[in-house]
């Protein structure tokens, strides 16, 4: 499959999620623990009319327990928007799994107006029957609440809090969270991956012996782009893609952010640009609720971009399109008449849950501008 390399512009970022929880549980930031709260929710700061929506990650990698999925859940409230990243995640010398924050995410969260709160894991178990892999790892509570507060009282947007918070305080909870994984490989007898390979890369963050965010971008985002190509060449098993190109974009904004992020697959209709994310379910009807939202959440920014261009061709016209596919006959496009839907669902005996999230999916994209949904089967 070949790749696509393309432009393209964000002013600003407006969207509206249909997907989301009716109900989100709200806590007491006094007894707030990361570790016994849930995946995404409120955090209470001494009134109804003043909460944090908070999402937490276990991985800083992305693609990884669906991260975007928990922030997409708390995206339709009109509050700060917090989200709680592991600044790295060792999961024992015996796997792969040794991964570290990076540009690109500090990046698309400033884009989307979410506030970064990095955490550390300070506690694990060993893994039964191992001696060299680690599991239910627990993040040092108290640091998180601490940043929860302070951004509780914060006056500024996510870009100002994140470039503070990455300046001030990433380099001391990143050798937090060496000094964790050296603790529990000690204390727990287990082997975890060598400090030296962290070490040596924070060396390349920092300038005059300070953390850099300029370094750290130059540092990661090379890394990030080479993932990018990578993925831009590579077709998944799940993702159910026709012959056409992979996309890798960059985006850049107004206030000087670049994003470098790959679509599924980039193939011209009717000469029309469409940028599509393409989700499988490879035994049900429909992909996971989880897996759509975290497609959902990846075309925002895609949905928003004002302009695109591809080598020499500008102000290209372009649609985003999620597509969905199971075991199922025939296709639907959203947005599209109920009459459609009731058909569609009707023939392929769906379920009331179903039902419900083709309608929700419905309205999403008929309340977003440059958004479809293509629900389809296999081999649509």
């Amino acid at each position: 499959m070949t790749n696509l390399s393309l432009e393209g512009f964000v002013r600003d970022v407006r969207y509206t999620p249909c997907l989301s929880p009716d109900t989100l549980n709200a806590r007491d930031i006094a007894q707030f623990d990361v570790n016994k709260a849930q995946a995404y929710g409120l955090i209470n700061l001494g009134s109804s009319e003043n909460n944090l929506a908070f999402s937490k990650w276990v991985s800083p990698k992305r693609t990884r327990s669906y991260p975007f999925a928990r922030i997409y859940n708390t995206y339709h409230l009109n509050t700060k928007k917090v989200t709680i990243i592991p600044i790295i995640k060792d999961e024992g010398a015996g796997t792969q799994n040794n991964d570290r924050i990076n540009f690109i995410t500090f990046s698309w969260m400033n884009l989307l107006n979410i506030y970064i709160i990095l955490a550390w894991y300070e506690d694990a178990e060993k893994k039964p029957g191992t001696t060299d892999r680690i599991t239910n790892q627990i993040l040092n509570a108290e640091g998180v609440r601490k940043k929860l507060r302070e951004v509780s009282q914060y006056q500024m947007t996510a870009l100002h809090w994140n470039t503070t918070h990455f300046e001030k305080d990433f380099e001391s909870i990143y050798l937090n969270a060496v000094s964790g994984y050296k603790k529990i490989s000690k204390e727990k007898n287990v082997a975890v991956h060598s400090p030296k390979n962290h070490l040596q890369t924070l060396e390349k963050f920092k300038v005059d012996g300070r953390f850099s965010l300029t370094y750290f971008k130059e540092a990661s985002l090379p890394r990030s782009l080479e993932a990018a190509h990578r993925e831009s060449i590579t077709t998944h098993l799940l993702e159910s893609l026709g012959g056409n190109a992979k996309g890798t974009f960059r985006i850049s904004n107004y206030l000087g952010g670049m994003y470098y992020l790959t679509a599924d697959e980039v193939y011209w209709e009717n000469d029309q640009l469409i940028i599509q994310e393409s989700k499988n379910s490879s035994k049900g009807k429909l992909p996971s609720e989880d897996d759509i939202k975290d497609g959902l959440f990846k075309l925002i920014l895609f949905a928003n971009m004002e302009e695109v261009s591809v080598d020499e061709r500008t102000n290209i016209q372009f649609i985003t399109r999620l597509k969905l596919t199971g075991d199922l006959i025939g296709s639907l496009f959203l947005p599209c008449a109920p009459d459609d839907i009731f058909g569609f669902c009707a023939e392929n005996r769906l379920t009331q849950t179903h039902q419900k999230r083709i309608a929700l999916l419905n309205q999403e994209a008929s309340e977003n501008n440059k958004l479809q949904i293509w629900i389809t089967g296999r081999h649509g």
